[in-house]
């Protein structure tokens, strides 16, 4: 089973999608074994609310709010994996060195520990260093 970080899912839900590779890849895989978590639904969801505050002082209100929307509408494609207390136990025994290289990083991470879950992102070397889980790169 596979546990998407951010970038993946900015990517994939990007248009101009950097990585098609990894599209492919996330399209090629069967839904059931494609998961998200919340701590990445908290993250696409801040950005375009920042996109809708930035633009409610111009024309261009009603495009950001479709692109709220829209995003919000294409993470229900996904399946959704809660911040558990046991992800929370798995977070918090981690070193403050480590936790130090990216808070979300670390609970995503602590989220496939907790699951048997191998995280898919762009970004091995930070998952590497979190050291929790199994961790591949689709986009290349």
């Amino acid at each position: 089973m596979y546990l998407l970080d951010t970038s993946v899912v900015s990517n994939f839900l990007d248009e101009r999608r950097y990585y098609p590779q990894l599209t492919a890849k996330i399209l090629n895989q069967p839904p059931e074994q494609i998961f998200i978590s919340i701590i990445t639904v908290e993250e696409i969801l801040q950005g375009a609310l920042a996109s809708v505050q930035k633009s409610k002082r111009k024309p261009s209100v009603t495009r950001a709010y479709q692109y709220f929307e829209d995003l919000f509408s294409a993470l229900h494609r996904f399946q959704i994996v809660s911040y558990t207390p046991e992800a929370e136990a798995i977070y918090q025994s981690l070193p403050a060195k480590t936790k130090r290289i990216g808070t979300q990083d670390c609970r995503i991470a602590a989220i496939a520990k907790a699951n048997d879950f191998t995280v898919i992102t762009v970004n091995v070397n930070d998952f590497v260093s979190i050291d929790l889980a199994d961790v591949e790169d689709w986009a290349r």
